[in-house]
């Protein structure tokens, strides 16, 4: 679910106490443990009017926002409250505010929760439409998770000093329950040590990040030893992300020698939930379709010396994440 860059939120409610012998108590105090609030009313309401406002969200046609939205789709939802409206409100709660006016515009900020994760993420890469409206992009997938706006607006009212005002804010938010379908297969990648020997490890990176429409690509970026890349890193760009990732022989390889042992271990991960029983690496013949596999599935260490290598192998990686989506990488091995 990665990033929403939205019009910046700044409400700011001020909230306090006023102490004030005309108005009703509030909870009873201890006075053995605040002896100096002896004699002292604390007033239930706020020392600044701070009316709040209720807020509905709807798409764009007026339709209800669907339970299920999926990654990376831009929807256009829209706000519906009074906070827009020419006239302020005229009551906060069952106070009155004496001569109310707007101070400002009105500033507001859309964004995600992620349930799951109990992380916010913003909502939103792009500028919004009217004041009211924005596109929202989902760029981060939850199975649990609300859209939510927030918006704050500035208003003066008459202060009882003759002559004087006081500032405060009104506040209006609303929410709905979302799941954010996962699209984005896997970015899952190898570490790999020869005994006695170099290192290295390769690792696809999704570019351009949130690509929407399908299909996503990714660049696969080596570093190590094992692919004289110790000082830099041998980027592989373009590839579609999914389940037909083939390096070329001529672009980077394994290269190791015959009697090589190899400790192998997956890195990276998926961006919601990875499928870890459908998880497979090892070694395998022509790139493409279907790996089919030479000599062990999923061990941490393999002796080449013990298999029967084809002319042409590859060192694959098999991932799936929890929605279902795949992602096959084939990167040549070269035996000396």
């Amino acid at each position: 679910m990665k990033k929403i860059k939205a019009v910046a939120f700044a409400a700011v409610v001020m909230f306090g106490s006023m102490v004030s012998a005309q108005e009703p108590s509030g909870a009873p105090v201890n006075l053995e443990k605040t002896p100096w609030l002896k004699g002292v009313e604390l007033s239930p309401y706020p020392t600044d009017l701070t009316p709040t406002l209720p807020l509905a969200i709807f798409l764009e046609n007026g339709e209800a926002i669907p339970a299920t939205v999926t990654e990376d789709i831009p929807l256009v939802m829209v706000a519906d409250t009074a906070i827009f409206d020419n006239n302020p409100p005229t009551h906060a709660n069952d106070q009155e505010i004496p001569n109310p006016r707007w101070d400002a515009s009105t500033a507001v900020s859309w964004y995600f929760v992620d349930w799951e994760k109990n992380q916010n993420f913003n909502a939103s890469v792009t500028q919004g439409l009217a004041a009211n409206q924005m596109v929202v992009i989902p760029t981060t997938p939850t199975g649990k998770g609300s859209v939510t706006c927030h918006m704050a607006r500035r208003l003066r009212y008459d202060a009882p000093e003759p002559g004087r005002s006081k500032v405060s804010y009104a506040n209006s938010s609303g929410a709905r329950d979302v799941r954010v379908l996962d699209i984005t297969p896997p970015l899952c990648g190898l570490e790999i040590n020869v005994e006695n020997g170099k290192s290295g490890s390769f690792w696809p990176v999704e570019f351009p990040a949130d690509k929407y429409p399908l299909p996503k690509t990714a660049n696969v970026y080596f570093g190590g030893g094992l692919f004289d890349a110790v000082d830099r890193e041998i980027i592989v760009e373009g590839l579609e992300l999914g389940a037909n990732m083939i390096v070329s022989a001529e672009q980077v390889a394994v290269n190791v020698a015959a009697d090589a042992k190899l400790a192998i271990r997956v890195i990276g991960g998926d961006n919601y939930k990875l499928d870890n029983a459908k998880l497979k690496f090892g070694i395998c013949t022509v790139a493409g379709g279907e790996p089919i596999p030479i000599g062990p599935i999923n061990e941490e260490t393999i002796e080449l010396s013990n298999l029967e290598i084809p002319e042409n192998p590859y060192i694959f990686i098999d991932a799936s994440d929890t929605t279902g989506n795949r992602q096959v990488m084939f990167v040549p091995l070269k035996v000396k």
